[in-house]
């Protein structure tokens, strides 16, 4: 650390505060097939007995069964199939579950073999697909019948509409666990979608198959082996060149955002390949590849000081303002979070950031907008110029009124170490005040509710916060940090006591100031 931060109270906080956020920039993005063909259950076996025995669902399910088993009749056992994938389809109940104990499963995965019978090859990946898109166990009841690896086969069908729909169950098998997604590999999975990623023509499988590789790289405890994301970036620069549909594009995105994020050995490649690509994208008024472009910038800037300035060299700085404004809160956010990155840089670094006028957008997002995730990403930009920045930018900072912006943000909505962070920007920006002569900081925290924050948070549940609190109260109000001790219970005899320094506890004349319990 600079020795300037050594000369602050309360220095051990100081590595804390200037800690670059990479872990804020792995969150998992929602599958949005899943969302669209199935929610999570919870489902008892109890409520699946029911709904098979009194639900005309259920009583179709177990009705169907026999044709689907019988093969005397393919056109008949043909239609079975079809049946029970339209309700799959469409009940938003139990069928998925009525299905799996309906013990059918094992048969068509069978079916999955069939060559001669492509529409039922299809019909039967469908029915896989719709159970696969459950819950965790019902996704794992597929890969217990071996269903994988003739579905990894029949991405070599000459049937593209079977290829689609085998693609769309491994997709989804991928995004159920590292291990699943490991044992994938291990069968060919992934080298046969950068394949198709490649050589297929037809929007709607090139958008499945895209986002089937995203969830290949979406896990990362542990990450997918390096090896693999070696060659799906060589891969993934390909398609990022032949491919225009936005959604192909952005599935593509994600899954170098999903390696940046996985594995430091590859950020200076993919910034050194991708880096001008992602800007390209945030350069425009708006498309579907920008908040894992956003992100994937963001997770470089929580690398080194020297990845951070190469990010800054493309021109990120210019693109804040759009991006803080957007109507989506995720960019707005990462805008922000990758801010605090920056900020927690060096003094050149915070430097670039305040000449380009960001830190009245951050005060502004800090307090008007809706969304706190943003909001405290932009408190938090704040804070980190407040810690790790010299005494110049706490004087920027203290003219344009960042007290109040952190101030209002300062909450136990934010995490123990977020909760500290702020504490510690105030105390550096009270302590940097009280140098110079002003009292005008004090004053602001203290109307915009800053004091009534510190009585509620010395009461937090975690001893490091309530500790902090106590800490501040004492440094810059002493007068209602010692009320504040006043106030707190002392024990006498089985009973708590309380009062104040004004108050005679022996001479009775405060008949309210004890409680037996």
């Amino acid at each position: 650390m600079p020795p300037r931060i050594n000369e602050f109270k309360f220095t051990g906080k100081s590595d804390k505060l200037s800690k670059k956020r990479r872990e804020f920039a792995v969150s998992l993005r929602k599958d949005k097939r899943r969302e669209k063909f199935a929610h999570k259950r919870d489902i008892t076996p109890a409520q699946v007995a029911t709904f098979v025995e009194t639900t005309k669902v259920g009583k179709t399910i177990v009705e169907l069964v026999p044709f689907i088993l019988d093969d005397s009749d393919p056109a008949e056992q043909h239609s079975a199939v079809v049946e029970l994938r339209r309700l799959l389809a469409t009940s938003r109940t139990l069928p998925i579950q009525a299905t799996i104990d309906s013990g059918v499963l094992p048969k068509l995965v069978t079916m999955l073999s069939w060559e001669a019978a492509p529409e039922t090859q299809y019909e039967a990946a469908w029915v896989l697909t719709n159970v696969s898109s459950g819950t965790a166990d019902q996704t794992m009841a597929v890969v217990e019948v071996e269903a994988c690896l003739p579905l990894c086969n029949l991405l070599l069908s000459d049937v593209e509409k079977v290829r689609d729909q085998a693609c769309w169950c491994l997709g989804n098998i991928a995004g159920d666990g590292s291990m699943l997604r490991d044992m994938l590999i291990e069968m060919g999975a992934l080298d046969h979608f950068l394949t198709m990623l490649l050589n297929e023509e037809t929007v709607g499988l090139l958008r499945n198959v895209s986002w089937a590789i995203s969830n290949f790289f979406r896990w990362k405890s542990p990450p997918a082996p390096e090896e693999k994301m070696g060659l799906a970036l060589s891969a993934l620069s390909d398609a990022l060149t032949k491919h225009e549909d936005q959604e192909v594009v952005s599935n593509v995105c994600w899954s170098i955002c999903y390696i940046t994020e996985a594995a430091e050995s590859f950020l200076d490649l993919i910034l050194e390949h991708f880096g001008q690509v992602f800007m390209g994208f945030l350069r425009l008024p708006t498309h579907d590849a920008q908040l894992p472009c956003l992100r994937a910038l963001g997770s470089i800037t929580a690398g080194s000081d020297e990845q951070t300035d190469s990010v800054l060299a493309l021109g990120l700085l210019d693109v804040m303002v759009p991006l803080m404004s957007s109507p989506k809160s995720n960019i707005r956010k990462d805008a922000c979070w990758t801010l605090s990155n920056i900020c927690a840089g060096t003094t050149p670094q915070i430097d670039a950031v305040i000449s380009k006028n960001l830190v009245q957008g951050l005060i502004i997002l800090a307090t008007r907008d809706a969304a706190y995730k943003v909001a405290s990403d932009a408190a938090w930009s704040l804070c980190n110029i407040a810690s790790q920045g010299e005494d110049k930018h706490r004087y920027y900072l203290l003219q344009v009124h960042s007290v109040e912006s952190i101030t209002f943000v300062l909450s136990d909505q934010l995490d123990v170490s977020g909760i500290t962070v702020f504490m510690d920007a105030l105390d550096n920006l009270f302590e940097f005040a009280g140098r110079i002569g002003d009292d005008t900081p004090i004053l602001r925290f203290q109307e915009s509710g800053g004091l009534a924050k510190l009585h509620e948070l010395s009461n937090h549940p975690s001893e490091e916060v309530s500790t902090r609190s106590f800490e501040l109260l004492d440094t810059y109000f002493s007068d209602e940090a010692a009320e504040l001790a006043e106030l707190q219970p002392e024990v006498h005899d089985d009973a708590f006591a309380f009062g104040t320094a004004s108050q005679d506890k022996n001479n009775g004349e405060d008949a309210g100031g004890q409680f037996d319990f």
